[in-house]
């Protein structure tokens, strides 16, 4: 059976996210969200025909989502690990020389839970 998956995400999912995704739910529907979103509940509704929620969430956000009394939907992240090119490349915003690095895809994990404990300063 098909798994309908929201991306909620301000980047374009690469080719090697996707065939991840149909190597552990098998044939699968991405449908993209590109907006800013102010809770979980924006996701919620984002992803109300969807099976599973694919995000990149503020940790509030992603920790309200996985709350079993917000949604019982799966919320995956990508993992990625960030790899030198051997290139330098002018950093604009101190203008020196720095290493050029480009993101792998390193897999998805699921979301169980987050706890944000935070004081006012």
């Amino acid at each position: 059976m098909k798994k309908n998956i929201l991306w909620l995400s301000r980047h374009t999912m690469t080719q090697a996210q996707f065939e991840d995704l149909q190597r552990i739910y098998g044939e699968v529907e991405v449908k993209t969200f590109d907006k800013t979103v102010s809770s979980w509940r924006d996701v919620a509704e984002a992803g109300a025909d969807c099976d599973v929620l694919a995000v990149v969430l503020p940790p509030a956000i992603l920790a309200d989502l996985t709350n079993p009394r917000n949604n019982s939907k799966p919320v995956i992240r990508a993992k990625a690990n960030r790899v030198p090119t051997g290139n330098t490349i002018v950093n604009p915003a101190t203008g020196k020389e720095e290493e050029e690095y480009r993101f792998e895809h390193a897999g998805w994990e699921r979301v169980i839970k987050i706890e944000v404990v935070t004081e006012d300063l």
